[in-house]
């Protein structure tokens, strides 16, 4: 495994050591952010309050009040006086720095097991996935996986590409280029691809609609591309909202265990020290203008929040019917359009309808060895007709969503086109009028990192989830032990969020759509027989090496701002987000020949709105008489 640290040439350090200290300090520093009370200062303070201190004061004071100085009787008074409450201060001290010594010892072990825990959750829950797969679809899971590592080797990108191929010849090929990237031989790296692009791409274009994730990932190796670390991981969209819908419904259903990886991924960056950044921006000015733009940013919040539910409820359904065996339903690959899975679930669930009305007269004629079978897929219709009635609400959520987006949308345009002035623009100079950028981070301090690991060990050892001991333990042994199945997962995803929304407020729209927009951390360099404090290391310097970069959201907020709310995009507003955020200039470029073209246009924000979100009917009732007749025959 390659370590991101140098050594030292004047160290006598080995790499493993210096990960395993530089951990030890990392896990001390977030116990004493809590826990820890340095007691030697405590112990000064409180001789040099009862000592010195007190005789200098009682001294002074007695001279105010009676004009002499105190007779030896009462300098025995006070010396016993101070010697007395000093005395107890002292064993006070001492009494409340053992039991805290305890209390930070205990919190120290919380915290080594969460980040020890974390990634060996992750591992098995990757796991799951591929368990709750079948056939084909577990195949390109894995190898989609596998490419996802950035240190993965030339064999292990050579077993990927078989997988998803299925030919050795093309597998060799995207092998030897990926040997030629390690070599930075990038001259023959565009010979063989040039030699072989029209070979390769008709295949990666008869699997990039089952798995276009890994399709690109595929592709990207051909390409003489590997992951970045500083680019870190696209995370999947929308987890957090259906992880806190399965919270707020109490349904786990609509969790799938993809969601799960992305929380383990997203508790133990924050844990490490990853900071996320997120703009948002206010206005400044007149009342009936800031009224309208509160109306329409309000109204745009919650459409984007209704389309990424009811998109989440969709693929909650086809994850279902993916991780369950008897349907037609695969994979619900990443990255699927909506038409997409909804045409997969309604084709699944037509299937198990169809099933159940062979089944149930058979069983009804007394074939009992088919009563098992039948019932399970009466279960399965059941379910998945409750989450399409989920998705169906959803969607329907999302016509309103949008009726009063566009309402907002007029009665903006109506009056910014009476008011419009200075006050629209984005203002960059003095002043307290105009838009504004505001910039947040998302991030845990050291004292809520401490609480959070004190809530998930809490959880862990209620929910009987431990790692093994020794750190040469058989794989048999930690595959038994990490085995949390799918239902705890799914609990496990829950306390995290529960635990992360006190200290970073993961229901809010505007902190999940900053999660979203940023990718994740690679942890592929994790390995299951490291230790706490390696992993915590590791950890933290996989967050560091994240590059940090808010261009893309630069882009989206100045978006926003020409389309929705008639801002008009001068040069000085172009030189602060390209200087400050790294806004790209083409795409702002873009943006003023948008302003030009439609600056007299009536209802350019109404155009924009106008098209419709997709539609889908109720719950068929074919199915519902499938179940019918399900009941029937199992009496």
């Amino acid at each position: 495994m390659r370590l991101p640290f140098r050594r030292d040439p004047s160290s006598h350090e080995t790499p493993q050591v210096r990960l395993e200290r530089e951990g030890r300090d990392e896990i001390r520093r977030i116990t004493a952010a809590v826990e820890k009370v340095p007691w030697t200062v405590s112990l000064l303070q409180i001789l040099w309050t009862a000592g010195p201190v007190t005789l200098l004061g009682a001294w002074g004071g007695y001279l105010l009040g009676y004009g002499k100085a105190p007779t030896a009787d009462n300098y025995i008074f006070f010396i016993s006086y101070t010697v007395i409450t000093g005395a107890a201060g002292i064993i006070a001290n001492l009494v409340h720095n053992l039991t805290g010594g305890r209390r930070a010892e205990r919190t120290a072990q919380k915290v080594e097991r969460v980040i020890k825990s974390l990634p060996e959750l992750l591992l098995a829950t990757r796991n799951l996935i591929v368990e709750s797969l079948e056939g084909d679809a577990r195949r390109r899971e894995a190898a989609a996986m596998l490419l996802r590592k950035q240190d993965l080797s030339p064999e292990g990108v050579e077993l990927a590409a078989i997988e998803l191929l299925d030919d050795r010849d093309s597998a060799r090929i995207i092998t030897q280029i990926d040997i030629y990237r390690r070599a930075g031989l990038h001259a023959r790296i565009r010979d063989l691809v040039a030699r072989y692009r029209d070979t390769l791409e008709p295949q990666f274009a008869a699997i990039a609609e089952l798995a276009p994730a890994a399709t690109t990932l595929l592709r990207e190796r051909f390409e003489g591309r590997a992951p970045n670390l500083r680019q870190g991981v696209p995370r999947d969209t929308n987890f957090i909202e259906r992880v806190l819908a399965a919270i707020e419904q109490d349904n786990e259903l609509l969790m799938t265990l993809q969601d799960v990886e992305e929380m383990l991924i997203l508790a133990f960056e924050l844990i490490s020290g990853r900071r996320i950044p997120m703009l948002t921006f206010e206005y400044r000015g007149r009342w009936r203008l800031a009224q309208a733009l509160d109306g329409l940013e309000e109204a745009r919040a919650r459409y984007r929040i209704a389309q990424a539910t009811a998109l989440s409820r969709l693929k909650a359904l086809t994850a279902y019917l993916a991780e369950q065996s008897g349907t037609l339903v695969e994979h619900a690959a990443a990255g699927l359009r909506a038409e997409v899975l909804l045409e997969r679930s309604l084709q699944a669930m037509d299937a198990l309808a169809e099933q159940i009305h062979h089944l149930a007269p058979v069983v009804a004629r007394g074939l009992t060895d088919r009563r098992s079978q039948l019932r399970q897929k009466a279960d399965l219709l059941t379910n998945a007709i409750r989450l399409y009635k989920s998705a169906y609400n959803a969607y329907e959520a999302v016509g309103r969503s949008h009726a009063q987006l566009i309402k907002r949308s007029e009665r903006w345009e109506r009056i910014s086109s009476r008011l419009g002035d200075q006050d629209t623009r984005l203002r960059l100079g003095p002043g307290r009028r105009g838009l504004r950028i505001r910039e947040h981070v998302i991030a845990l301090d050291d004292a809520a990192k401490a609480e959070v690991c004190k809530h998930l060990a809490r959880h862990l050892k209620e929910a009987g989830i431990e790692m093994p001991r020794h750190a040469r333990a058989q794989q048999v042994e930690r595959d038994t032990l990490l085995t949390v199945g799918v239902d705890a997962a799914k609990r496990l995803a829950i306390e995290i969020a529960l635990a992360l929304e006190p200290h970073i407020q993961l229901s809010h729209a505007e902190v999940q759509r900053a999660i979203n927009g940023s990718n994740a951390a690679d942890f592929g360099q994790l390995e299951p027989n490291l230790s706490a404090a390696t992993k915590a290391a590791l950890g933290s310097a996989m967050v560091k090496e994240i590059e940090v970069s808010l261009s893309r959201t630069a882009e989206s907020l100045a978006l926003a701002l020409v389309r929705h709310y008639r801002v008009d995009l001068d040069p000085a507003a172009r030189r602060f987000l390209i200087e400050h955020y790294g806004a790209r200039e083409q795409t702002l470029d873009m943006l003023v020949n948008y302003q030009a073209s439609h600056a007299h246009s009536d209802n350019r924000g109404v155009s924009f709105l106008s098209q419709r979100p997709l539609a889908i009917g109720p719950p068929r009732r074919d199915w519902y008489r499938a179940l019918v007749q399900a009941k029937r025959a199992l009496g």
